[in-house]
This record gives C-alpha cells, sequence and structure tokens, in this order.
C-alpha cells in the first residue's frame, strides 16, 4: 500500500512539475493544458500568501524547512524502493556474485554522492584561496570587474552568484539543486556528476535486472498480464521497470545537457547571460571597441533623442558618444561565433576544472 501511494505520488509530481515547465509554450497555447497551468499557478499564488504570514510566525525559516522537504522525500523515496526491491524482486533472482556486488555497489554509491552533494560546500566567495580562479577579462561579456554583492557586501568575482535560497554568493555558481538543497559549484560539482551518474546507474541497472526477471518467466508480449494479474512480486517488480524506463531518460535528458553545458565551456546561470547576449546581437545593437573602456571591449548601441551612443553592459553608463566618437573604431557583431567565451577551455580541460579543482 506504501509503495503504491509513493508511485502514484512521484507520477503525479512529474505530470505537474511538465506542465508548470512546458505548458506554456507556443504549441500549447489556448489548450487545456495551458489553462490547467494557469490555474495551478494561480492555487500557488494564494498558497504564497497564506505561505508569507505562516513564515512570519516562524521568524522567516519556514522556506529554509520547506527546502530540506525534497531531498528527504528523495532518500525516504529511494529507500523504500530498496526496501520493496529486497522484500519482492530480489528472492526471483539467482544472482551471480558480480550481480550482487553491482547491486549492493550501485546504492551504497547512491547514497554516498546524495550526502556529498548534499553537504560539501559549493566554494563561498568568502574563502580567499578560491577568489583567483576566475580572474576577469576585458573582453568578457557577461561578468565585469568590481561588481559588489548588496547582500553579502563582497566583491564578486567572475563566474559567481549570490542565492537567496542558501544566502551567499558561491564561485562557478551552476543553479540551486532542489533535489539537494544545496549549490551547485566549485567545490562540489564533481559531487553532482557523481550523483547524477549513479541515478542513472541504478535506474538503468535496475530496469535491466526487472526486465531479466520477467522475461524470464514469460515472453515481452505478455509482460503487461504477468504484471497484473500475478503476484505481488511481479506487481512490484513491473512497476519498478516501468519507473526505470520513465526515469532513466528524464536523468540522462539532465544530464547530458550539464556535459553539453561543459562542452561549451558555461554553467547553467551562465546560458540566461549569453542569450541576453545572443538577443542583443539578433537585434544588432552589440558593438565590438577597438579597445577597451575601463576593461570593457563591447558596447551596447542605443538611441538618445536621435544621437547613436554606446553605453556600458555593465551599468548603462555612456560610454562613446558625439564627444569621443572619433577616438574609437566600432564594428557590429554579426554573429555570437565572432565572440570568444574566454572560459572555455575545450571539453577535457573543462571537465578536468570542474572535477579536479
Amino acid at each position: 500500500m506504501i509503495f503504491k501511494f509513493i508511485l502514484l505520488l512521484t507520477i503525479i509530481c512529474t505530470i505537474l512539475a511538465i506542465i508548470i515547465l512546458f505548458g506554456d509554450s507556443p504549441s500549447l497555447r489556448n489548450t487545456i493544458i495551458q489553462k490547467f497551468r494557469i490555474r495551478l499557478l494561480q492555487l500557488s499564488g494564494k498558497l504564497f500568501t497564506g505561505y508569507e504570514k505562516l513564515d512570519k510566525r516562524l521568524d522567516g525559516r519556514l522556506l529554509y524547512y520547506l527546502n530540506w522537504l525534497v531531498p528527504i522525500g528523495y532518500i525516504i523515496v529511494i529507500t523504500t524502493c530498496f526496501h520493496f526491491f529486497f522484500m519482492f524482486s530480489y528472492p526471483l533472482l539467482d544472482p551471480s556474485y558480480l550481480t550482487q556486488f553491482a547491486i549492493f555497489s550501485i546504492i551504497l554509491s547512491v547514497y554516498i554522492s546524495t550526502f556529498l552533494t548534499i553537504f560539501t560546500n559549493p566554494g563561498e566567495t568568502k574563502d580567499e584561496k578560491l577568489m583567483k580562479t576566475y580572474p576577469y577579462h576585458p573582453n568578457s561579456l557577461i561578468f565585469f570587474n568590481g561588481q559588489v554583492c548588496h547582500t553579502c557586501n563582497l566583491v564578486k568575482p567572475a563566474r559567481s552568484k549570490h542565492c537567496s535560497v542558501c544566502n551567499s554568493c558561491f564561485l562557478l555558481f551552476d543553479h540551486h539543486c532542489i533535489w539537494v538543497n544545496n549549490c551547485i559549484g566549485l567545490r562540489n560539482y564533481k559531487f553532482f556528476l557523481m550523483f547524477l551518474f549513479t541515478n542513472i546507474a541504478m535506474l538503468t541497472y535496475g530496469g535491466y535486472i526487472c526486465f531479466n526477471i520477467l522475461y524470464s518467466q514469460t515472453s515481452i508480449s505478455h509482460f503487461w498480464n504477468l504484471i497484473t494479474r500475478t503476484d505481488e512480486a511481479n506487481k512490484v517488480t513491473g512497476t519498478f521497470l516501468l519507473l526505470c524506463c520513465i526515469f532513466t531518460l528524464l536523468a540522462s535528458a539532465f544530464t547530458i545537457l550539464n556535459l553539453r553545458y561543459i562542452y561549451l565551456g558555461v554553467t547553467t546561470n551562465e546560458v540566461s547571460k549569453w542569450e541576453n547576449i545572443n538577443y542583443l546581437i539578433d537585434l544588432g545593437l552589440l558593438n565590438k571597441i577597438s579597445r577597451s573602456i575601463d576593461n570593457e571591449q563591447y558596447a551596447e548601441e542605443f538611441n538618445l533623442k536621435g544621437e547613436i551612443i554606446y553605453i556600458s553592459l555593465k551599468d548603462d553608463r555612456i560610454l562613446i558618444d558625439k564627444n569621443n566618437r572619433h577616438e574609437y573604431d566600432i564594428q557590429k557583431v554579426e554573429s555570437i561565433e565572432e565572440i570568444d567565451n574566454v572560459y572555455d577551455n575545450g571539453f577535457w580541460n573543462n571537465l578536468k576544472e570542474r572535477i579536479f579543482i
């Protein structure tokens, strides 16, 4: 009964998450999916009002407690799944020593990677030893020298960001992961990759084992009858097989996305910054200056009351106007490919950078 409840809850939460994330895409406009998404967000707004009232009573600590629900829930779910696997599916196996070693090794690695990702400090900017890891570059378009975090009152190193959930700035900030209630950054990115790959290994190998258990009893065409009309062990095993197939695809897609970002030499946080740069290029407003001004080598074209000026990407200051226009050679950037990402050192170097620092 508990297993069925957890299964149902997992499926419902997954469907709701997909609707919220993708329900507003152009292809789904004016459909029942988009209308359902709007209702969900309206309900969330009402819940948020109640949340604010309760948060005041708890001195602003409610969000801190709520953030732990997801990682605790994840650990409870996988532990419950392991319990049911050994209770129902494992007795149907005749495992070799190698199979037993693989099963217990994967389970152990899942727990280890989870706890390491949860409890490892991502690399706070307060750590002076890490401050020079990513220096500023004059031709950088997304990080600028001298920027200060208004919350921490500290100078923000390149590739850092303040997390409002963790209330701190972290180096090589990638994203705040709700599954581990921790930011993913310089010091724990390797454990995050380990977390992703061990989960894929668990799901893939688990699905392989469950498939073999069912296949040893009947042909693939009779799987459904075997799962729905026989004993509890086959029902649980069939359910595991279905879950493993679904979540292997989801986990693999997310992992491939992260590997692509490593290949491009960017973090998840930096992707949105590069999208803004690409947007300026599409509008024909991004320009490269022949020599840097205050360590800035790119500027945005702006029409100020009929006069073309060039403003800073950092803080919208006027860098070039009619008074100093003759001092610079200004060239319009036609494509994102013309811009060199100074933090991209090639896939293998980017990967080593994430793993060994």
